[in-house]
C-alpha cells in the first residue's frame, strides 16, 4: 500500500489513477457517525422502527453476524447454502450472448461435493429438487471435489427464458440451464425486512439456505415460462430491448 516504486510503476502502466499510498479504513468513521445517530447523538435521527437495526449492523470495525435468512430458518430443514458465480467469460460479451462463448458454456449444473451427494443418493447428471423457503427448482448436478460439502453453487446468467436472445426454443440455456432467482425472495422469511445487507441494501444473494432431494430425471430444468413474444406490439415494454439486440447499440 505504501511502496513507491510499486505505486509510480502502476501509475505508469495505468492500473491506478495516482501514485498514492492505498490507505484502507480498518475502522470507518462513517459508520460510526450513523450508529452514534442511532444511540441519540447529533441532530438527525434515524427512523425509530429502523433504530436499533442501525446500532446493531453499522459497525465501525469488521464483524460477523447470522446471516438473516438463517437465522430465521431452522438449520435442519434447510441445511445447505447456495451461491452463485458469474462465469467470467460472459463478461467478455455481456449484451450479444457471443455465439463463440456459448460454445464454451450454453448451461448450467447445480455443483455440489462428492459427500453430499452421497448422502442424497445422487451421481452426475442426476436430477435434483432445490427447495428454499421461498420456491422450488428442478435441475440437474454435477460432482466437484472443490465445493463446500455444505454449500451448491451454479453459474449465473447462464440460464434463459425461452425466446430471449433470439435463442431457438430447444435453446440449452432455456431447456436445461436456469436460475436461483426463483428461490431468492426479496423479503426475509418473517416477512419484516428486506432481503438485503442492512448497511449497503445489497440483494443477499449469498445468504440463501436451501435442501436437496433426488427427482425423477426430466427433459428440461423447471420451472419453465410460456416462451417471450419475439415481435412484441410498438407499444411494448419490450420493443426497445428487441431493437437493442437488432442494432446492437
Amino acid at each position: 500500500m505504501a511502496n513507491h516504486d510499486y505505486l509510480h510503476w502502476s501509475q505508469g502502466m495505468g492500473f491506478i489513477a495516482k501514485a498514492e499510498p492505498v490507505v484502507l479504513q480498518l475502522y470507518s468513521e462513517t459508520l460510526q457517525k450513523f450508529r452514534l445517530a442511532a444511540l441519540g447523538h447529533g441532530p438527525v435521527q434515524p427512523p425509530d422502527a429502523e433504530r436499533e437495526r442501525v446500532a446493531a449492523y453499522f459497525d465501525p470495525l469488521p464483524i460477523w453476524y447470522e446471516p438473516f435468512e438463517g437465522a430465521q430458518l431452522e438449520s435442519t430443514r434447510f441445511p445447505l447454502s447456495a451461491v452463485t458465480q458469474r462465469p467470467p467469460f460472459m463478461y467478455h460479451a455481456w449484451g450479444s450472448q457471443n455465439a463463440w462463448l456459448r460454445q464454451i458454456t450454453a448451461r448450467n449444473f447445480l455443483y455440489l461435493h462428492p459427500d453430499t451427494a452421497a448422502r442424497h443418493g445422487l451421481a452426475d447428471d442426476d436430477w435434483v429438487h432445490v427447495d428454499s423457503h421461498h420456491g422450488r427448482i428442478t435441475v440437474q448436478c454435477r460432482l466437484a471435489g472443490n465445493v463446500q460439502p455444505d454449500t451448491v453453487w451454479t453459474w449465473n446468467a447462464i440460464g434463459k427464458r425461452r425466446g430471449a436472445w433470439k435463442l431457438s426454443a430447444d435453446a440449452p440455456e432455456s431447456a436445461k440451464g436456469f436460475l436461483l432467482n426463483h428461490l431468492i425472495s426479496d423479503v426475509l422469511p418473517r416477512n419484516d425486512y428486506a432481503n438485503a445487507d442492512p448497511v449497503t441494501g445489497q440483494a443477499a444473494w449469498f445468504d440463501l439456505r436451501v435442501a436437496i432431494h433426488k427427482a425423477e430425471a426430466g427433459e428440461v430444468s423447471l420451472p419453465q415460462f410460456a416462451p417471450l413474444d419475439a415481435n412484441p406490439a410498438p407499444d411494448s415494454p419490450l420493443r426497445y430491448g428487441a431493437q437493442f439486440r437488432k442494432t446492437g447499440r
